[in-house]
């Protein structure tokens, strides 16, 4: 009956032993990696932003260059305008050399601009889907953590009891040797 007993305790031992192993490994392993993913996310989602704030800057600078240049083009077609009638044919030529130049300076920076913002919006979208799988990801892990909480609990409550049962059957033979 003592060998019996004494069989049961190291089984107990063992049991115990098993248990906080794995409620160690449980929560320090997962722990770990999660939280590495989520720093990886974060940085990543950082990043984004950057570019996005990047991107945002030079479409504000390319509207801003532009805008000079639609007013000096303004400017000169009105005084092609009004002085059309007093100039010579090679003056006429030279002044329609000059906005053919400013044009096509306007169009190109017009162009800029336009696939700058092209640029920024699809940015925008790539932050919105990165921003999505980041919360999802979140989600996941905040799950994931709760199980595992769940999971130490429910160890520590089989470890809580395995030791009671422990110190009981420790007890049991005394009371019969008396």
């Amino acid at each position: 009956m003592s060998m019996f007993i004494n069989q049961m305790l190291g089984c107990l031992i063992i049991a115990a032993g098993i248990g906080g192993v794995v409620g160690w490994l449980l929560r320090n392993v997962s722990a770990s990696t999660v939280t590495q993913q989520l720093a990886d996310v974060t940085a990543m989602m950082h990043l984004k932003e950057q570019m996005l704030e990047k991107a945002r800057h030079q479409l504000r600078d390319a509207t801003s260059k532009m805008q000079p240049l639609e007013s000096q083009m303004m400017a000169s077609q009105t005084l092609s305008h009004s002085n059309q009638e007093e100039l010579s044919p090679q003056e006429h030529s030279v002044i329609l050399e000059n906005q053919c130049v400013d044009t096509d300076r306007l169009h190109t920076r017009l162009q800029e601009a336009e696939s700058a913002g092209g640029w920024v919006e699809w940015l925008d979208v790539q932050l919105t889907e990165r921003d999505e799988k980041h919360r999802i990801a979140l989600h996941e892990v905040e799950l994931q953590l709760a199980e595992r909480d769940r999971r130490i609990r429910e160890l520590e409550q089989l470890h809580e009891e395995l030791r009671k049962q422990a110190e009981g059957n420790e007890t049991l033979p005394t009371d019969k040797a008396a």
